[in-house]
């Protein structure tokens, strides 16, 4: 049995207090850029409010506006996106299975892609759901991204069982390794072959050096010369524990 990926068009309640989370006067951080730059009527309207509940009110008005005005293009883009990942998901998911040496568990037979307007896309690990900008030209990317997520957290708990569930999310060591790894996961010839794409991570790794030396290229060499998936987590874990102090300053 392989997980299929349902595409749903999300509940205005699903994404509300995520993007409100994001937005948050005291987070000065890249989400909320990337929130307010692609929303400007937004971004004028909370100009100069820093109080808490007025903010988020606006920010629910003018998003239960936009999801009543554009309802017909996030139907258009659930099945849009439903139809192209439909061509990809069975090879995808063997694939996965056989780079981290391990099956894919019952209760991740179904994956949800909740379709909505926000911009960032948030997973829900024990649940199996992520998210997926309506108007996303570079859907198969973010999917596969989050996707190996699921996988890589079940080899994670093989790997290090006494990991609390906690630290699979930020501002966790664990998180930061996992956000870093799709970069050399999802290079693999064998994801590569299905579909061919640059693998999505955050900026901030693929910039950081350490020891003059690209924080990634240091995981792909532990990768290239691993003697099984097992052993690439091990030594990665190692590393980044070697290295908290400079990654926790990314």
């Amino acid at each position: 049995m392989l997980p299929k990926v349902k595409f749903k068009v999300a509940p205005f309640e699903h994404y509300i207090n995520s993007i409100n989370y994001f937005l948050s006067p005291k987070k000065d951080w890249d989400k909320s850029y990337k929130i307010l730059n692609l929303y400007p009527k937004l971004k004028k309207k909370l100009k100069g409010i820093v109080d808490k509940e007025k903010r988020t009110k606006i920010t629910k008005e003018f998003f239960k506006e936009l999801q009543e005005k554009d309802k017909k293009e996030f139907e258009i883009a659930k099945k849009h996106f439903q139809k192209e990942w439909n061509k990809i998901n069975n090879k995808v998911m063997i694939a996965l299975s056989e780079i981290l040496e391990i099956k894919w568990p019952k209760n991740t037979m179904k994956i949800i892609a909740f379709v909505n307007p926000n911009p960032i896309c948030p997973r829900n690990i024990k649940k199996r759901t992520y998210d997926i900008y309506y108007k996303s030209k570079i859907m198969k990317d973010i999917s596969l991204h989050e996707i190996l997520h699921f996988i890589y957290f079940e080899k994670w708990k093989q790997v290090f069982p006494k990991t609390k569930e906690k630290e699979f999310d930020m501002p966790y060591l664990v998180w930061s390794l996992s956000e870093m790894v799709p970069a050399v996961i999802l290079k693999d010839e064998r994801i590569q072959k299905i579909f061919k794409h640059k693998p999505l991570v955050y900026q901030e790794y693929i910039n950081f050096k350490i020891k003059n030396k690209p924080l990634l290229k240091h995981l792909q060499g532990f990768y290239n010369k691993r003697k099984n998936f097992e052993d690439f987590l091990k030594q990665s874990w190692r590393f980044v524990n070697k290295y908290k102090k400079e990654i926790k300053s990314i």
